[in-house]
């Protein structure tokens, strides 16, 4: 498993996805741990100044012996590019959680060329609503099977930008949770795990804990915690990245659609990844409750 971002949703999601039982996962980040990351990020004080994706992996080390982590202290966009392949091409599924858009592109090529499926997890970050109050997980299957990264940005042009790390920690575990049910849905594609994507949709949009701002009430009428499974179109040109577009759809979860606009135009179902993030939370309390403070 490849992480690409080591920040706050990256840095829970490793942690998760370690718990889960995947390995090796290697870690990418060329930022250090500052002051201002400790209210957002699995790593404490103690890890000040240090690389975040190194000590991220010694923690994961240290914390879950049977996983073989290991960070790089790096930006992923001044990787040779035989180390860019090399590393998206020894990873059953790569996640790219950077707050960077040119490198969220970036790995989205290379996934793509390698043909490898990708995960791109986010917050919205729009002054009508609250920070982090919706995440976004768009997910990419190679050869045209599902629109790439690229095509979901023209999609939602209209909409909230995105990044990787910002907003309350609740918030941030919460993207990162369904994160980590969407990458093993995809790293297990012939068991039940898989039966949590809707091969229709492409993109799951998670409406928090808190009041719906009124940024967000159209698409998430009711308070608490909601998701959305939102059908990504491919565009009407074909895109620069994965060649997509609208009239050559190749599969159902290509298929001719509407224009885009708003998330949750085209909505579906999302209990399933709903029922499995209340699953982890429930699990987390009762391990906390058990350890006697949370984690």
């Amino acid at each position: 498993m490849l992480i690409v971002g080591a920040g706050a949703v990256g840095g829970f999601l490793a942690e998760e996805l370690a718990r889960i039982g995947f390995s090796p996962l290697r870690l990418v980040d060329p930022d250090t741990l500052a002051v201002e990351n400790l209210m957002r990020h699995p790593l404490g004080a103690p890890a000040l100044g240090q690389p975040k994706a190194p000590a991220l992996a010694e923690k994961i080390r240290r914390d879950f012996p049977p996983c073989d982590a290991i960070g790089h202290h790096a930006d992923f966009l001044e990787l040779p590019a035989h180390q860019q392949r090399s590393l998206v091409g020894g990873a059953d599924v790569v996640v790219a959680a950077t707050d960077s858009a040119a490198c969220q592109r970036h790995v989205n090529r290379v996934a793509l060329a390698v043909g490898k499926p990708a995960v791109y997890p986010a917050v919205w970050v729009d002054p009508r609503i609250r920070d982090a109050e919706v995440g976004e997980i768009l997910w990419v299957l190679p050869g045209r099977r599902t629109p790439c990264y690229e095509c979901a940005a023209a999609f939602r042009r209209a909409t909230a930008d995105t990044q990787a790390a910002r907003g309350a920690r609740v918030d941030i575990q919460l993207v990162a949770l369904a994160t980590a049910q969407v990458v093993t849905a995809l790293a297990h594609p012939d068991d039940d795990r898989s039966a949590i994507l809707d091969p229709q949709r492409t993109a799951i949009y998670l409406h928090g804990l808190t009041p719906t701002s009124p940024g967000v009430r159209a698409t998430f009428p009711t308070t608490g915690l909601s998701s959305q499974n939102v059908r990504v179109p491919f565009p009407s040109p074909p895109c620069p990245a994965c060649r997509g577009w609208r009239h050559v759809a190749s599969s159902p979860a290509s298929a001719t659609v509407g224009t885009g606009g708003r998330p949750g135009d085209d909505r579906g179902c999302g209990w399933p990844v709903l029922a499995a993030i209340v699953l982890c939370i429930v699990v987390l309390f009762v391990v906390s409750l058990t350890h006697g403070t949370p984690r």
